[in-house]
């Protein structure tokens, strides 16, 4: 029976580097755009979010 290993997420440097969407959103001023632009957006960077965790 193989035991399980869990590998840490880190670079081999040691030092962690995460990816491009670990960073929260930045909350601009969007009033003048269509709230559906806003939700796209959200969407898209959602989307890209669970792309980025699924690889």
């Amino acid at each position: 029976m193989r035991s399980a290993t869990i590998h840490d997420a880190r670079s081999h440097s040691g030092i962690r580097t995460g990816n491009r969407y670990d960073e929260p959103m930045v909350l601009n001023d969007v009033s003048d755009k269509a709230p559906s632009v806003l939700l796209v957006a959200r969407l898209h960077v959602d989307l890209c979010r669970l792309n980025s965790a699924i690889c």
